[in-house]
């Protein structure tokens, strides 16, 4: 849990909530609709402190939404990424710093949200449609009390990256273990003996002569007219007269 059951408030007077990354993109993707009445609500609950109980496990954002004196239980849920493909995406941020600090949780990156939505499949911050939203008030999620959980996280992110790898599970990167390397080949150690064959090669036997014009026939006509024969036929007499043919 995030605030011990006290509220979480959104302090920006922006009028946009999230300056990150990650932030943008999980509001723009719980919210949807950024200038409608909807998310105007939502910006009001998140300001006033009206969400809490904030619970980020893997998989689920949870939280409870006072409004007009009632409690709302809302939840926003996606599939965790792929233990190899999270394994995959640590190993590849190696020697990248700015990767390197977005896999630790300790900054957002657009480059690591582009190498997983694009190279592997799996967008970091889920799209809209990979969303599943739940509110006791209104079955479909579709109000402002999921968005302005949605508000709250966004917020949260630009102060604490890691909850995003947090609900995504992507927190253990030890524990997605690549597989096992192949043995290395046991090295040749050079002897004496390392050129020498076994045994001596065979004898070659004797060459088998081929026809004259072997390769014209195997391809066949050319289609082209020399005259009134095609430039195969043309050929192959004059290879035959090159090697003597009496058909020539």
């Amino acid at each position: 849990m995030l605030d011990d059951g006290r509220p979480l408030v959104v302090e920006t007077e922006r009028e946009r909530i999230g300056q990150g990354p990650w932030a943008r993109l999980l509001a723009s993707a719980v919210v949807g609709d950024e200038s409608g009445s909807t998310a105007g609500r939502a910006r009001m609950l998140a300001r006033r402190g009206a969400v809490h109980t904030v619970e980020v496990t893997e998989g689920t954002l949870r939280a409870v939404v006072e409004d007009e004196g009632r409690e709302h239980v809302v939840e926003i849920r996606a599939e965790a990424v792929p233990p190899r493909i999270w394994a995959a995406a640590t190993r590849s941020a190696g020697g990248t710093p700015q990767l390197q600090a977005a896999v630790e949780g300790r900054a957002q990156s657009v480059q690591l949200e582009h190498v997983m939505a694009v190279d592997w499949e799996e967008p970091l911050v889920p799209t809209a449609a990979a969303l599943r939203r739940t509110c006791s008030v209104d079955g479909t999620g579709a109000c402002a009390h999921v968005a302005a959980l949605g508000y709250v996280l966004a917020d949260r992110l630009d102060r604490e990256p890691s909850l995003l790898l947090r609900w995504r599970g992507c927190t253990d990167a030890a524990a997605a273990t690549p597989a096992e390397a192949k043995p290395e080949p046991e090295p040749i150690v050079p002897t004496e003996e390392i050129w020498e064959a076994p045994a001596p090669p065979p004898e070659l036997g004797p060459r088998r002569p081929l026809p004259t014009a072997a390769v014209l026939k195997r391809l066949g006509p050319s289609g082209i007219q020399v005259g009134a024969l095609d430039l195969a036929e043309v050929l192959e007499r004059a290879y035959a007269a090159f090697a003597g043919d009496p058909r020539s």
